[in-house]
């Protein structure tokens, strides 16, 4: 005969919940709902804005300009290949040609403090050497050769407070032989000081246009919650042209700058203090 024996599981004890324990965690529980729901109520509404764009504009006619303008002379060009360059003759090449280039400057400059233009209103800048390739085809059988020379550039600015002697400075460096007018920009001396003008009349007219909103539907301006600026300055276009394309010397031209224009647009929010 089989003895089958079965084995009982122990019965679960009861959990026995301490009043201390219970007592305490009735109280975690109701602090915590009691905190959630002072916090809910202490909770401050968003506060109704008004939001506003407003612009000013102000045109001023500019009393200074700036005309620049550059020089440079080119090295003989000389074919490439695979023959070792002579270094001597292209040093003694771009050595001629920085000499030339220095003698029309020295001559331009000359001219301009003659012609009653203070040195401190010539800025004469730096030597700029840059090598130069190019390809020409000699015959429509062949190949196209490659050449190469130096080209040698110095640039000059006039800065001008008389804008009666921008048509003589441009005869001038006409007449100097420069190979570039890269253009007259015509400025404002007080510029930061009508840049603050227009931003201040911008903003006037926001709050003028926001008191004005707030009045009219019976609340009141609070205090300004955002303020975000944009300025659209425009300025004469710069009067470029090519020396070298020039037919003529601009003697009895006239040069109209015309006004700038200086545009401030503002965004501001307030808040409304009260509303019916």
């Amino acid at each position: 005969m089989l003895n089958i024996m079965s084995t009982l599981l122990p019965a679960a004890r009861p959990v026995r919940i301490s009043r201390n324990t219970l007592a305490l965690s009735l109280g975690m529980t109701l602090t915590a709902l009691s905190a959630l729901g002072t916090a809910h109520a202490n909770q401050t509404p968003a506060p109704a804005l008004v939001n506003v764009s407003a612009s000013a504009n102000v045109e001023a006619a500019p009393d200074k300009a700036s005309i620049e303008a550059r020089l440079w002379e080119k090295t003989p060009a000389r074919k490439v290949d695979d023959k070792a360059p002579d270094s001597k003759a292209q040093g003694e090449a771009a050595r001629q040609a920085r000499e030339t280039l220095e003698t029309r400057m020295a001559t331009l400059i000359k001219a301009l403090e003659k012609a009653g233009i203070d040195s401190r209103q010539i800025s004469a800048g730096s030597l700029n050497l840059r090598p130069e390739q190019y390809y020409q085809r000699n015959d429509s059988n062949q190949d196209p050769q490659q050449w190469q020379r130096t080209h040698l550039e110095r640039p000059i600015s006039i800065s001008l407070t008389d804008l009666n002697q921008v048509p003589e400075v441009i005869d001038l460096l006409l007449g100097a032989g420069v190979n570039q007018l890269a253009g007259v920009q015509y400025q404002l001396s007080d510029r930061d000081a009508l840049e603050d003008k227009v931003l201040k009349e911008a903003l006037l007219n926001a709050r003028h246009k926001a008191e004005l909103m707030a009045q009219t539907l019976g609340a009141t301006l609070g205090a300004v919650q955002s303020i975000n600026e944009s300025s659209n300055n425009s300025r004469p276009p710069m009067m470029a042209m090519r020396a070298d394309m020039a037919e003529a010397k601009s003697s009895g031209s006239e040069y109209r700058p015309g006004e700038l224009s200086l545009e401030s647009n503002v965004q501001v929010s307030w808040a409304l203090d009260s509303a019916n």
